[in-house]
């Protein structure tokens, strides 16, 4: 991609002042789209002489992707009259040229020196969770399956899914503690937030107000949440903090919990939900959870939302096999009610890992 840039600088220029034209609000213009469409019509005369069909193709992919942006923060200043300290895009992505299906709706791609962050959404109106990711290469692809079950799960209620992903680029290997660590992340982790707002309208009132210093080319878009997740479970109040900060209309409710919202992990709303089906499917077969020993592999572990609640729902169950990303937990024939214990004290313990199980 740098060497079509590199290669065809006459291009390059175009596509950048084809992104200027678009979204920068000091330059005022009586037919901004006229304008536009004359840079891109020149654009595609200078395609005629690009001789290498990859090249081409990059060219046209980063004309389409420009094209299928609706709003930046990249002109915005803070309150110090300086530049943000990341960049968000905003796309209609079913104008973006290559992306695997299913496309969003929408969706917000922040990006700054020590984070990467993507926020897709099956329609204006969508919810889910915001997770910390550890695969940086292709954090999207992470993102966007899990917005595919998301969809999936949210059939039977209103709104849609959606489902958001960052990655902390910062090599946290080279932190020895977890407070360090934590640190990092959770940086990481506002500027996200902050990234998300920065090009979200807002409520005053019944009024529908657009961002400071932001060229909108879609329609009025003030609805956005954003649950907790995984490595995400404690930030619900960090995210309101946040929409406080903003004057966000949905105040404290912009995450998980709030004065008026739920706690997802305290309430185990998702795990509860899951496990009617798990004992119908047990009772058609004559047995009931509750009473009978019930053997059981999985994938998560004991601080985790779902997992966690779920392993807790009976006193019979026999957790013989569990992995995460991080261990393989075993234990071939546990005494259910020594293993209940211990795994509610995982429960309990914030941050646990299956190596905080006593072996004993």
């Amino acid at each position: 991609v740098e060497d079509a840039l590199y290669n065809n600088t006459d291009i390059t220029i175009k596509l950048l002042e084809y992104f200027y034209t678009k979204f920068n609000p000091v330059v005022q213009m009586a037919d901004r789209e006229g304008k536009l469409t004359e840079i891109k019509n020149s654009i595609h005369e200078l395609l005629e002489a690009v001789n290498s069909l990859n090249e081409d193709r990059i060219v046209r992919s980063l004309l389409g992707t420009i094209e299928a942006t609706v709003r930046t923060n990249y002109f915005q200043q803070d309150e110090a009259g300086m530049h943000k300290n990341s960049i968000s895009l905003k796309f209609h992505s079913a104008k973006v040229p290559d992306l695997p299906l299913p496309k969003p709706v929408f969706e917000i791609f922040v990006y700054s020196t020590f984070v990467e962050a993507i926020h897709l959404r099956g329609d204006k109106i969508a919810r889910g969770g915001i997770r910390w990711s550890d695969r940086p290469e292709d954090f999207r692809t992470e993102v966007l399956g899990l917005m595919k079950a998301q969809q999936v799960k949210n059939a039977v209620i209103v709104p849609l899914g959606a489902k958001g992903g960052f990655v902390v680029k910062q090599d946290l290997s080279a932190l020895t503690s977890r407070e360090e660590k934590s640190k990092v992340v959770i940086e990481c982790y506002k500027t996200f937030m902050r990234g998300l707002l920065d090009i979200t309208d807002n409520y005053q009132g019944a009024k529908v107000v657009r961002p400071k210093n932001t060229i909108c080319w879609d329609k009025e878009d003030p609805y956005l949440v954003v649950a907790a997740d995984k490595g995400t479970a404690t930030f619900s109040d960090i995210a309101n903090g946040i929409s406080k900060e903003y004057g966000f209309w949905l105040d404290d409710a912009f995450a998980s919990g709030g004065s008026t919202g739920y706690d997802h992990k305290k309430m185990a709303i998702t795990a509860k939900g899951g496990w009617i089906s798990v004992t119908r499917h047990f009772a058609e077969m004559g047995i009931n959870v509750q009473k009978d020993p019930i053997t059981t592999i999985g994938i998560g572990d004991m601080s985790g939302d779902v997992f966690g609640n779920g392993m807790l729902l009976s006193e019979t169950i026999k957790l013989v096999a569990a992995f995460n990303h991080a261990h393989i937990f075993i234990d071939p024939n546990p005494d259910t009610a020594i293993s209940f214990k211990e795994r509610k004290r995982l429960f309990e313990t914030p941050g646990s890992k299956w190596s905080d199980y006593n072996p004993a």
